[in-house]
């Protein structure tokens, strides 16, 4: 296979993962509810916020600069497995015996022996992280997918079935447990890769400057990223914080389920044309279209439906919800075309810059919450808009200078989808205001999404032909004459 075709097929296995996985584990959670209390799901909750934490030094960054890396010796494979073995009995040791801690903190004994049992997750874990990264590397995403959706199956099974005997909250720490032996297990069957005992400092030292630099902007970013929830919650309550969480997680929706599903497989992409700016910018133009082409829809359709998507959706308690996701749908499209610049940096070996960038970005965001704080939650929404707003530019243009891509063709590239969007926008707004008022929320939410879905489809025919016959293509549905996939 090309490595177009390699590209596309990873692609579609690697949404066929992540839609296994979600859906398995929405699944799950539905039956759980029914046999287990809400305490129990509070009491895990609370030790994955620790754990949470914890899981951004899992790797230490050792996976995303073996994929980077353009030539890989046995020594630092060999080196780097025993690194990441060793720093996962380092994470499961200091989890284990700080337990308590995570006791005091929350007034909740009983989260200290989840934190001491859920501890043995990362040492179980480091055992297969080179293998994942391996495959990874040879966009072996079918045999990921495999791995992925059968280990999450194997935890939802015994995550019920423990429930089902009354194992309470146990239930949950087992079914996390199992997921992560099965994937390990799985994983060294799925890779022919093995360590040897060797172990060379100086081959870690190769790849440290990138590793560090990527952990030093991932707890940075985590600590910004949840610098919103902290502030909300400790000064605003519980309440507030409840309507600004349904709304942000509406906005991940996109970023978790389509753009980093692309950018997963394209990154191992992006590292085999480091050398070569044209083809890298140009791989990196049409990845950005296909995520344009699906997100853009989206978070238009989010924002001209919010309020009977609200109400018909979580019903009328979460109606202060409504303006949050409307502030926030232009946030989900800007971050959509934003989030994958990451790779950049990753792909041309320049975590340093991202570190830097990271530091940067990172206090101009919270410094924008803490003013909107004074305003409300929707005060702290604005805030984050306006800062995404600003940052954009930069954003965007600091890494493309890396591969050479100018601005004005990035615009160019997303015109047409965001072109149709907003004309899908305006026309269902137009439609809304000629629907009886007396109509429900259900018959307004549901002819509402047919008749954008129909002028979408309609003005992605007639003003991007070339895009959606691309999209198709992705798919599988057209082949070459040779039978492979384009």
């Amino acid at each position: 296979m090309t490595l177009r075709a390699q590209a596309v097929s990873s692609v579609k296995w690697s949404a066929l993962s992540q839609a296994g996985r979600q859906g398995t584990l929405i699944l799950t959670t539905i039956i759980l509810a029914r046999l287990l209390a809400p305490s129990d799901f509070g009491l895990l909750g609370m030790a994955m916020v620790v754990i949470g934490f914890i899981e951004i030094f899992k790797d230490l960054g050792t996976t995303a600069a073996i994929i980077q890396k353009k030539e890989l010796s046995e020594a630092l494979l060999s080196s780097i497995f025993w690194v990441n073995v060793g720093f996962g009995m380092l994470a499961m040791a200091v989890l284990f015996f700080s337990a308590p801690l995570g006791g005091l903190l929350y007034h909740e004994p009983g989260v200290v022996a989840i934190l001491q049992v859920l501890s043995l997750s990362f040492f179980i874990s480091s055992l297969s992280i080179l293998q994942q990264a391996l495959l990874q590397r040879l966009l072996a995403f079918q045999a990921l997918a495999r791995v992925e959706v059968s280990a999450v199956l194997c935890g939802a099974i015994v995550g019920i079935a423990l429930a089902s005997y009354g194992a309470g909250v146990w239930s949950l720490v087992f079914q996390s447990l199992i997921t992560a032996s099965i994937t390990t297990i799985f994983l060294w069957f799925s890779s022919s890769w093995r360590p040897q005992r060797v172990f060379h400092w100086d081959e870690v030292k190769s790849v440290s400057s990138f590793s560090l630099n990527l952990v030093g902007f991932n707890i940075f970013n985590y600590f910004s990223r949840n610098a919103d929830y902290f502030l909300i919650g400790r000064y605003l309550g519980a309440q507030d914080l409840g309507y600004y969480t349904l709304a942000y997680r509406i906005l991940l929706f996109p970023l978790q389920n389509i753009s980093s599903v692309i950018g997963r497989v394209m990154y191992p992409v992006y590292s085999g044309m480091q050398d070569d700016n044209h083809r890298f910018s140009t791989a990196y133009l049409k990845v950005m279209i296909t995520i344009a082409f699906i997100v853009f829809p989206m978070m238009f359709g989010v924002l001209v439906l919010a309020s009977p998507f609200v109400l018909v959706i979580f019903g009328e308690n979460w109606r202060p919800a409504i303006l949050l996701i409307m502030i926030f749908a232009p946030i989900g499209l800007l971050q959509s075309i934003n989030a994958p610049t990451g790779f950049i940096y990753q792909a041309k070996g320049r975590t340093d810059w991202l570190f830097r960038w990271g530091i940067g970005s990172g206090m101009f965001v919270v410094i924008a919450f803490i003013i909107g704080l004074q305003w409300g939650v929707v005060g702290v929404a604005v805030a984050y808009a306006i800062a995404v707003v600003i940052l954009l530019y930069p954003s965007i243009t600091i890494p493309f200078s890396l591969i050479d891509l100018k601005f004005i063709y990035f615009i160019q590239a997303l015109y047409k989808p965001f072109f149709n969007s907003l004309v899908m926008f305006l026309a269902v707004m137009l439609f809304q205001y000629f629907l009886p008022r007396e109509l429900s929320d259900q018959w307004v939410l549901g002819l509402s999404i047919g008749v954008g879905m129909v002028v979408y489809a309609v003005m992605s025919w007639l003003v991007s032909r070339e895009q959606l016959k691309e999209l198709w293509r992705l798919g599988g549905f057209v082949k070459n004459a040779q039978g492979v996939e384009r």
